[in-house]
């Protein structure tokens, strides 16, 4: 976004309705440039609707179904979007929501509204735009096997996917016993191997056709659910590759590793800006992150600043707490997930991550919680608007 400022658009076809609410914005000083389409109201959808930088204002007229149908078929729309209609009229408030639009303003109430529904939406184009310089590496890895990595992997990705606007990717390194693909209800149609066996030939476009993707934002990367490769098979200098084109296409990414140490692991650790070991609470998981916490930090020389633990399903009435886990391994960069069993399995059953089956739950808030502060970004947030409430309900 060329000197951080947004294209504004307004559709319509009455010209001195898109003049007054020209004026209503004109205040603003980081807008890039202002378009008025009054003609050919369906082409001007079409044409101005690709950009993420955009803010259009798409005012209906009598054929707003049409209009609205428009913009649902578009593939690949990037813009934001406000539509000024009728707000009585359900079948139109009905079909601009499964558009996913950012907002609907009654064309009778436009003068009084319109200016705050412009700023919220520009708050968060401009938060995005500042947030997508921050390039993350987490790499999430059991302390003890059967520890719930994939679980804090898979949880911490989806967050950080629909609670910024921020590219994702969730690598699954695991590829003998990899699990992500199962917590999303996907089989990749390309795979992880098949990624590294043609690297060479591979450009950030192409990698793409290798991703799984999920959401909008989310695309996983993902081993063969049947072929099995042995330790020692992957070329570290392949993977290293790999990072370098994730890095151009996603400004997150999270690697799940499995609990190994070998060349590729060290690599990935090593390039990682924070690596997370997670473990539950018991004596024998506690001292296994001891020694893992040993082996990075005196023997591949990470510092200690980098490394986190997540102990996964915490529970109060257990006698070992928190402050014995951090006396224990001698570290204090410490989360707690919430023991949530039955949400957990619910989850896993569905295929999907827990955080969007159960997103008000005390274990979401924590991961979410977690997935902040791994990825060091703010979440968009903010009160709902009507329509924003009736989407919700509708969705």
């Amino acid at each position: 976004m060329a000197d951080n400022k947004i294209n504004l658009v307004f559709i319509g076809d009455d010209e001195l309705t898109l003049e007054k609410q020209l004026a209503i914005l004109s205040y603003s000083g980081d807008i890039k440039s202002k378009v008025i389409c009054s003609k050919s109201i369906i082409d001007s959808i079409s044409k101005h609707t690709q950009d993420e930088h955009s803010i259009v204002i798409i005012n209906l007229t009598a054929n707003g179904l049409k209009e609205l149908q428009v913009l649902n078929d578009i593939d690949g729309r990037k813009a934001s979007i406000i539509i000024v209609g009728d707000q009585k009229n359900v079948e139109l408030l009905s079909l601009a929501i499964r558009s996913g639009v950012k907002d609907f303003i009654d064309y009778k109430d436009y003068e009084g509204k319109l200016d705050g529904v412009f700023c919220n939406i520009k708050k968060n184009i401009t938060h995005a735009y500042n947030s997508s310089n921050v390039k993350r590496l987490n790499a999430i890895i059991n302390a003890k096997g059967g520890s719930g990595a994939s679980f804090i992997a898979s949880n911490v990705a989806y967050v950080l996917s629909k609670d910024t606007r921020l590219k994702v990717a969730l690598v699954d390194l695991d590829l003998q016993f990899g699990s992500i693909g199962l917590n999303f209800d996907k089989v990749p149609k390309y795979t992880i191997t098949e990624a590294l066996d043609a690297i060479d030939d591979l450009d950030s476009i192409s990698l793409e056709a290798y991703m799984s993707k999920y959401n909008e934002n989310l695309s996983l990367l993902l081993p063969s659910p049947s072929d099995i490769l042995l330790p020692g098979e992957i070329n570290v200098s392949s993977l290293r590759k790999l990072l370098d084109l994730l890095e151009i296409n996603y400004s997150q990414i999270v690697v799940d590793l499995p609990r190994l140490i070998d060349p590729v692991s060290s690599m990935i650790m090593e390039q990682a800006d924070q690596i997370t070991l997670v473990l539950q609470q018991s004596l024998a998981q506690f001292r296994d992150g001891r020694r893992l916490i040993q082996i990075l930090n005196k023997d591949l020389d990470i510092p200690l600043d980098k490394i986190s633990i997540v102990a996964n399903r915490y529970d109060q009435k257990n006698t070992l707490r928190i402050e014995d886990l951090k006396n224990i391994v001698n570290h204090d960069k410490v989360y707690m997930i919430a023991n949530d069993f039955e949400r957990v399995a619910s989850a896993s059953n569905l295929g999907v991550p827990l955080c969007e089956s159960s997103p008000n739950s005390k274990i979401a808030h924590d991961l979410k919680e977690l997935a902040k502060n791994l990825g060091k970004v703010e979440f968009e947030g903010g009160r709902k608007n009507l329509f924003s409430r009736f989407r919700t309900l509708l969705a």
